[in-house]
């Protein structure tokens, strides 16, 4: 299966201040690439507890471009693919918003959420948080640094693939009865766990 994993850090709780993008591509189940962008945010404001998560200060990305500088190396990871994210909400949101603001349309690609697959493939665990998840699974990562989160989102989502003998994104859908999230230019439809209950959203909508 082909996909890329993403996550973002921002340097507060405005939607726009990313400061950094982690990205790791993974082509036929192998991890093929994987890189960090750090970004100057928009605005450039940061708050004592972001940095605290992340690590990422001022003084790292002063001099770095904004996100809309970097969108033409960014677009070809996401556009026409297979996105995943762990809490995809977050990220999906995060991309959403930095777009909007600098006028620039969004790019076309399914996603998934691996915090809510997860819950799904392992409903036993305590805590689908990407931290414990890893050590529950026997994942090595360095938390909230969007280069290892990337990659450590790409190793779940790689072993709910084998341990469920799943090859591609409909078999997913099917295992585990999850409606695949989709954005356009012009829509936005989100990951849900239960396909079924957006097939009867839709039709009460209808």
């Amino acid at each position: 299966m082909d996909f890329v994993a993403i996550d973002f850090e921002t340097a507060m709780s405005n939607f726009t201040s990313v400061c950094s993008l982690g990205i790791c591509v993974v082509e036929n189940n192998i991890i093929t690439d994987r890189k960090e962008i750090l970004i100057r945010p928009e605005p450039f404001e940061f708050n004592e507890y972001n940095i605290k998560i992340h690590g990422i200060t001022p003084d790292m990305v002063a001099d770095k471009p904004t996100f809309d500088m970097y969108w033409d190396e960014i677009k070809p990871y996401l556009d026409g693919k297979t996105v995943i994210a762990h809490n995809a909400d977050f990220d999906v949101g995060v991309l959403c918003a930095t777009l909007e603001y600098f006028g620039i349309p969004r790019p076309t690609f399914t996603y998934l959420c691996t915090v809510k697959l997860s819950q799904k493939a392992y409903p036993e665990l305590e805590s689908h948080k990407l931290n414990n998840l890893c050590d529950a699974l026997g994942i090595k990562f360095h938390h909230h640094r969007a280069y290892d989160d990337a990659y450590a989102c790409a190793c779940v989502m790689l072993r709910i693939l084998e341990d469920y003998s799943l090859l591609n994104l409909a078999e997913v859908e099917e295992c585990f009865d999850i409606g695949i999230g989709h954005l356009t230019p012009d829509s936005h439809r989100k990951f849900t766990k239960n396909k079924h209950k957006r097939k009867r959203e839709d039709n009460t909508a209808n």
